[in-house]
């Protein structure tokens, strides 16, 4: 047996590849629900269960020639690899793999994040400059505070309004694009739109931490998300289940995920590089 691609936390998931795990976790006595081909919480859990018996950081990710893919393949039916030994991350996993669960706690489970060549790819990040360059300045002075756009031509361009799961204020054709994106996220991983939130998208500031660098918020092609209504730890390198579920349904729209950020940001999606280069003739 082979995958096409991977499957998983931020995973491709492909429905024949996602099947073709589901019947081996099974095999395993991992539990990953019904072999339906959808790659919800309760796979990425037992993909989980599964590395925990031999990952000292289990990430929930299954990828074509990788060590799970391997070890999935070639471990009697029905017993688990050696386990290594005990390590911080794996006594973690092993907890969560035990206790009682839930589709919200398995959504809100935190797993390492991906290794940064598999998000994104094919999207470039924006910078400050980059986004003055295409879009102008949002106004004359920052903080580290929100503050309104007070750039009048900017100003006619932004909307309030709902994008699916809860409503948010930006940059027109960012909140198109945005309600795009979530509705096949609603398609695809309807346990994770079920528990989608926000906690904001236009806020003129500066970067935590900056007095120089202007966030991304301020032109209102940002977003941060929340799962219900629990917002992702920033820079711990640990990402919510159910953000990476989502993550590569945002990429295909062109939105950039801030967990390949230096400083790991989980909660937040921003227009790539591509996407804010194809408003720029609409809002000038």
């Amino acid at each position: 047996m082979s995958l096409a691609s991977s499957v998983g936390a931020a995973g491709r998931n492909y429905r024949t590849d996602v099947m073709q795990v589901q019947r081996l976790l099974t095999k395993h006595g991992c539990s990953p629900g019904p072999v339906d081909g959808l790659c919800g919480p309760r796979t990425v859990r037992a993909i989980v269960t599964f590395q925990a018996s031999f990952l000292s950081s289990p990430d929930g990710r299954i990828d074509p020639q990788g060590n799970t893919w391997r070890q999935l393949n070639n471990a009697p039916a029905s017993a688990m690899p050696p386990r290594p030994a005990q390590s911080p991350a794996a006594s973690v996993a092993r907890a969560q793999s035990s206790a009682p669960s839930s589709p919200n706690q398995d959504l809100l489970t935190r797993i390492p994040r991906p290794a940064r060549g598999t998000i994104n790819q094919g999207l470039t990040a924006v910078s400050p400059s980059f986004m003055v360059q295409q879009l102008g300045q949002p106004r004359n002075a920052y903080s580290a505070n929100c503050q309104p756009i007070t750039n009048a031509t900017l100003q006619k361009h932004v909307v309030s309004e709902s994008v699916g799961p809860f409503k948010v204020t930006g940059l027109r054709p960012a909140l198109e694009s945005l309600r795009t994106a979530l509705q096949q996220v609603k398609r695809e991983q309807p346990t994770v739109y079920a528990a989608l939130g926000t906690a904001g998208m236009l806020c003129c500031r500066y970067i935590r931490g900056s007095t120089t660098n202007i966030s991304n918020h301020s032109w209102g092609t940002a977003v941060d998300l929340t799962l219900k209504g629990v917002l992702d730890r920033r820079g711990d390198n640990l990402v919510q289940v159910g953000l990476s579920l989502m993550a590569p349904i945002m990429n295909q729209h062109g939105w950039y995920w801030g967990a390949a950020f230096g400083t790991e940001d989980a909660m937040h999606f921003e227009a790539s590089r591509s996407l804010v280069s194809k408003w720029t003739s609409l809002v000038r």
